[in-house]
């Protein structure tokens, strides 16, 4: 029997298989920043917590307490803040220690000295508590009087606001009286800087610390330069010197001091 040939081996190489491709992510725009919408007031403002005051009610209040004052002025004597430190003020603990020291006056009288008699001791206590009362109200209503001032001033500042922005956006549209208007009312809304004599911005302490800080940070150039002599008879000269954030040496010297006999 004739032998079958043996099969030919293919030489052509498989094909790879296909890969899927990845699906690719679109990055979403970016959105378009919101234009600030100018400010719009209501045209009716919303009313107050509480009503107002009567202007009569106002006036005769005004009218009594004026008169009370002038009622007090001559019982009251007229003391200065150093007068008041050098009496004696009774709060908590000073009042319980005098309660009971009059409890043991009241029961060892014997030790009273001779010129204040358990009489005066009580009189003195009813007429303090008396006025202690009358300071507690008298706080009371100063509390509540403050509390509608408060609520009337901010009122009144807002009326001056609603107008200064009412003023603002005329002036943006070149409205002539309004740039004029604006121009007067914006410099209440400046920050003012403590200028000297040259009129050069006072170096303050607050400033120096913060530019100490800044140069041993390393976070800006400069030096700082602090000198002071103090002799024996004079309260001396304290010099400052802070090149941090100009190139002009800045100085700040106090006056010399004298001896006061």
């Amino acid at each position: 029997m004739a032998k079958k040939a043996p099969p030919k081996k293919t030489t052509a190489k498989a094909k790879p298989k296909a890969t899927p491709k990845k699906a690719t992510t679109k990055k979403p725009a970016p959105k378009a920043k919101a234009k600030p919408k100018a400010a719009s007031f209501p045209s009716v403002r919303r009313p107050p917590n509480n009503p107002n005051v009567p202007k009569t009610l106002i006036e005769m209040l005004t009218h009594d307490m004026g008169a009370i004052k002038e009622m007090l002025e001559s019982f009251a004597a007229h003391l200065r803040s150093l007068d008041r430190k050098r009496l004696n003020g009774v709060g908590i603990k000073k009042q319980g220690f005098i309660e009971r020291a009059y409890e043991f006056a009241q029961e060892n009288p014997e030790f009273l000295p001779h010129y204040l008699t358990l009489a005066k001791f009580k009189e003195d206590g009813e007429y303090f508590l008396s006025f202690r009362m009358l300071v507690d109200v008298t706080d009371q209503i100063r509390e509540l009087l403050w509390n509608i001032t408060i609520e009337s001033s901010d009122v009144w500042y807002t009326d001056a606001l609603e107008f200064y922005s009412a003023v603002k956006e005329a002036a943006k549209r070149r409205v002539d009286p309004a740039e004029t208007i604006y121009n007067a009312l914006e410099v209440f809304f400046r920050k003012s800087k403590r200028l000297d004599e040259e009129g050069k911005p006072i170096l303050t302490k607050k400033k120096l610390e913060r530019d100490e800080r800044a140069v041993a940070s390393g976070k800006k150039d400069g030096r700082i330069v602090i000198e002071n002599v103090r002799p024996k008879m004079t309260g001396g000269v304290h010099k400052v010197i802070d090149e941090t954030f100009s190139d002009k040496e800045q100085y700040s010297e106090t006056a010399e001091g004298e001896i006061k006999e």
